[in-house]
């Protein structure tokens, strides 16, 4: 198989800190171009990127929030590769990951994405986060062993030509991935390929955060989509749901001690999601502060 030409979309707002520890992995990794829509409430924050000069660089300043899917959609426009990576800017990955994801695509595989690894810190809530990314990891390991369609977040590969415009869906990478199985390409979560992220390390943001995601995926249902997500397995497939758990907790026994909290928090944030709906815009929310790196951040 011929080198995929790869592209990058980067979307940041209210976090330059996050953005401005990427940009050297960025520009370090193979990609033709990279497209950065970036902005902040304040105007300000972002002037680093004045001295960042590569010719594959591509910058979109938003000067007022349009959310994420309308800074997605400014970015697609100036790509025309044949593999579009679409980037958190609060992740942090090391630029060998970019050929490593590349190496999982095939003529039959439309979406790669790789396996999210939160980087701990003290306290309650932090600790139920990291317990939640290990059932995540165990839930797609699962579907994926079963033959059915995994979807990812944080960073997710996907080929060019399956969308133009992103439609106006609150979780944009579970989308791609339910629009990839329907349009019969497979859909790789590659396990052996590792970023770090930032869980919440408060119970607003988790619950901020969560019942989003939740309200998300109740979206990709009325859209017609089926994924498989741990939020409904509990009445759809219990014994699958608990397996999911004890398979995380087998792998990380220190985090066993916070399965009360962990259903606690999901409780308050499935009911949370129901009100998310009759927000004026579903699609600019509240942004989770505590998941966004700081110039203290240990990696």
């Amino acid at each position: 198989m011929r080198t995929l030409i790869k592209e990058a979309i980067v979307v940041s707002f209210d976090d330059p800190q996050g953005l401005k520890q990427m940009i050297d992995p960025l520009l370090s990794s193979p990609f033709e171009t990279i497209a950065i829509a970036y902005g902040s409430s304040n105007g300000g924050g972002y002037s680093f990127l004045e001295d960042v000069k590569d010719a594959r660089l591509i910058k979109i300043h938003e000067k007022e929030r349009r959310g994420k899917i309308a800074a997605i959609n400014s970015c697609i426009d100036f790509l025309h590769g044949d593999v579009i990576y679409l980037i958190s800017s609060d992740i942090h990955f090391d630029s060998n990951v970019i050929s490593q994801i590349e190496r999982h695509f095939s003529a039959e595989v439309g979406v790669v994405f790789p396996d999210a690894v939160p980087v701990e810190r003290p306290g309650l809530t932090s600790r139920t986060g990291a317990l939640l990314w290990q059932i995540r990891n165990a839930s797609l390991k699962n579907i994926a062993d079963q033959g059915g369609i995994p979807h990812g977040g944080e960073m997710i590969a996907f080929r060019r030509d399956l969308l133009s415009r992103m439609p106006d869906v609150v979780n944009d990478e579970e989308y791609i991935c339910m629009l990839a199985a329907s349009e019969g390409m497979k859909v790789v979560y590659a396990d052996c390929v590792k970023i770090k992220n930032l869980a919440a390390d408060n119970a607003r943001d988790y619950i901020r955060q969560r019942s989003r995601i939740i309200y998300g995926h109740r979206q990709m249902w009325s859209m017609g989509f089926q994924p498989q997500i741990m939020d409904f397995l509990l009445l759809s497939d219990p014994i699958l749901f608990f397996r999911n758990i004890y398979t995380a907790i087998r792998k990380r026994r220190d985090l066993g001690a916070y399965v009360l909290p962990l259903l606690f928090l999901e409780t308050i944030s499935l009911l949370e999601s129901y009100r998310y709906g009759i927000r004026k815009n579903v699609l600019i929310w509240k942004l989770a502060m505590s998941t966004k790196p700081s110039s203290g951040w240990k990696r």
